[in-house]
């Protein structure tokens, strides 16, 4: 049965031919916020992923363009447990449950974390499959990729059909976990994240924006 997620974590495991120089710098992404980036926006995040309970993602703060969403979590699933020290985004560990605060930028032009004040860009709307962005996260040298564009409405968002970039981000060092697939789209921001764990098993979150 459906259950709201931990994706919070997975979501932030990182809130793409050529490299770019630009990857992992502190230059800013441009573009217009939007409308999912204003303070006290709410986010529905869904899973089959058992062993997970979480609230729904909420904008707590709102900073010169970067905006802070936090969750508060309880996890009992034993892979995910062993991500309590080591998950860069974790507050307030009380036993099994948890709060998660991850900032970022979500535009027009692109999605990009913002980690101890450094900018890690997710996805650049005028990316070409097989440009890569780096990164360095908890000393952990972190390669996202772009590996497919929608070229139809061919993602399944509700009731309708979307294109959508698909990011591939692997070096994360987390017990388990072999790599994490982002799908964004310019108009929705980050819709789905997919797991991908070390046994060859997949769990994909569903994340739907209230604006």
């Amino acid at each position: 049965m459906k259950a709201k997620l931990f994706s919070g974590i997975i979501l932030t495991l990182g809130l793409f031919a050529c490299e770019k120089s630009d990857v992992g710098s502190d230059k800013t992404i441009g573009g217009e916020p939007l409308a999912l980036t204003e303070m006290g926006n709410t986010f529905g995040l869904y899973t089959t992923l058992s062993g997970v309970s979480v609230s729904d993602g909420e904008v707590t703060n709102v900073s010169d363009g970067v905006s802070t969403t936090t969750v508060k979590v309880a996890v009992t699933n034993p892979t995910l447990v062993k991500w309590k020290d080591t998950f860069p985004y974790i507050k307030n560990v009380n036993g099994n449950t948890a709060e998660i605060s991850f900032s970022g930028r979500v535009t027009d032009k692109g999605i990009q974390s913002v980690h101890e004040g450094k900018n890690f860009t997710l996805i650049d709307y005028d990316a070409k499959v097989g440009d890569k962005y780096e990164g360095t996260i908890n000393g952990n040298k972190i390669v996202r990729e772009v590996v497919a564009k929608s070229t139809t409405d061919d993602y399944a968002y509700g009731f309708m059909g979307i294109k959508v970039f698909q990011i591939e981000e692997q070096g994360n060092a987390m017990p388990g976990l072999q790599k994490i697939r982002y799908y964004a789209n310019h108009k929705f921001g980050l819709v789905g994240v997919e797991a991908v764990f070390e046994d060859g098993s997949k769990n994909k979150v569903s994340v739907f924006s209230d604006k």
